[in-house]
């Protein structure tokens, strides 16, 4: 196992996943730099012993701040707003930050990026993998897909891997198990497709088992559980667990709009199930979640 102690973690997008990692990061003796432009984050992970940067990782500003003086990094931002320009600034534009910055200081220590299986287009239920060129099913995984290849260009001289997540819950993120608790009869969009779903927790794991390899992690992986289900049995599980009847799917988006990030062409959401046997044959990881039922379970007690 490769030794972390001493060594320095950029985070560039400190969020949810970010946060985890500074506080894993810390307990190997490692040191932090935390760029986000959350002020609250910083100022939790601050605390915690990380140094910190408030600023956008598509600009340049914490380019003087990294320095040079780094051994691994992980790109894991999230969107600067729910529409396209908000895909472009963060994902595109932060990963040609990162790589102008990179080349800048002659990078070749490890990186990740953490991508989204939103690349992956619909299969008709079908499983899909990496060794499938990835068809998008709407021009937001576009964006992702090319956000990807930025990050690998640009990071050829370092061990570079992208890692493509399911959809994350666990604490403190668990939108349809809040709905259900509260009794809502109706929910949004459609249940006749699969979810692939993993907990925060264990893609923290995955990052960890990319970097203390022996051997440079490089390539693409999926980061999902290993049990995908259908939305309508997760959701119907979910509501007898918290002692309410199965829900209802409206067939319609929701006001905020959130599901329709998941929409493809034809107006439905991409209906695959995803493997992530590449990532255990490479790196020996498996999920301590292996299902919805397994992670939603520590769940249903917090409020």
């Amino acid at each position: 196992m490769k030794e972390l102690k001493g060594k320095r973690l950029l985070i560039l997008g400190c969020g949810y996943l970010g946060k985890i990692l500074v506080a894993e990061a810390l307990e190997r003796g490692m040191r932090v730099l935390a760029v986000s432009r959350n002020v609250d984050t910083l100022s939790e992970v601050g605390a915690k012993g990380a140094e910190t940067f408030c600023g956008m990782v598509d600009a340049e500003l914490w380019h003087e701040a990294a320095g040079k003086d780094v051994d691994f990094v992980v790109n894991c931002v999230s969107s600067a707003g729910g529409g396209l320009a908000g895909y472009r600034q963060s994902y595109i534009g932060g990963n040609e930050s990162l790589s102008k910055w990179a080349i800048k200081v002659g990078f070749s220590g490890r990186a990740l990026y953490t991508s989204s299986v939103s690349v992956y287009g619909d299969a008709d239920g079908g499983w899909v993998d990496e060794s499938q060129a990835p068809e998008p099913a709407n021009e937001r995984g576009r964006l992702v897909r090319e956000s990807e290849r930025v990050f690998l260009q640009g990071l050829e001289r370092a061990e570079a891997a992208v890692l493509r997540l399911a959809g994350l819950y666990g604490p403190g993120r668990h939108l349809m198990l809040d709905r259900l608790r509260s009794g809502e009869r109706e929910l949004p969009g459609w249940g006749d497709y699969y979810l692939n779903l993993v907990r925060i927790e264990d893609v923290a794991a995955a990052v960890w088992h990319c970097w203390e390899a022996e051997e440079g992690i490089c390539g693409t992986f999926t980061v999902v559980d290993d049990e995908p289900d259908l939305k309508q049995d997760i959701a119907t599980w979910i509501a007898f667990q918290v002692g309410n009847p199965p829900p209802v799917f409206t067939g319609k988006i929701d006001s905020s709009g959130r599901a329709s990030r998941r929409l493809g062409e034809g107006g439905r959401p991409a209906n695959r199930r995803i493997r992530n046997a590449a990532l255990k044959e490479a790196t020996g990881w498996k999920p301590r979640f292996a299902s919805f039922r397994d992670g939603f379970s520590e769940l249903l007690d917090e409020g």
